[in-house]
């Protein structure tokens, strides 16, 4: 149960991107990706996050603009824990060149 997003904190660690782990979240994870002091994306996965059913992830943050228009919500449901970690990356690897890690 809830393997999509113990997927990702594996992939994460091993790419070395930083991330808080709350293993307590209702009945299931909370991953969030930092910048500094402020969480730039939050995942979840538990018995009431969209995709929980199919083991596939919520975000909060790291949306592209289409997204945000066409859910008209702050949060995406349904992903990959592939997915997930490639909107970390690139996220993570634009800081990088930035300085700003």
């Amino acid at each position: 149960m809830y393997n999509e997003i113990l997927r990702l904190k594996d992939m994460l660690t091993k790419a070395n991107i930083p991330f808080w782990w709350k293993p307590k979240h209702f009945d299931g994870y909370l991953l969030a990706y930092p910048k500094k002091d402020a969480v730039i994306c939050s995942v979840i996965e538990f018995s009431n996050s969209y995709g929980s059913k199919g083991d596939l992830l919520e975000i909060q943050g790291l949306m592209t603009k289409e997204e945000m228009e066409q859910h008209d919500d702050d949060v995406l449901g349904y992903l990959t824990a592939e997915n997930v970690f490639n909107r970390i990356k690139k996220h993570w690897d634009v800081s990088s060149t930035e300085g700003n890690k």
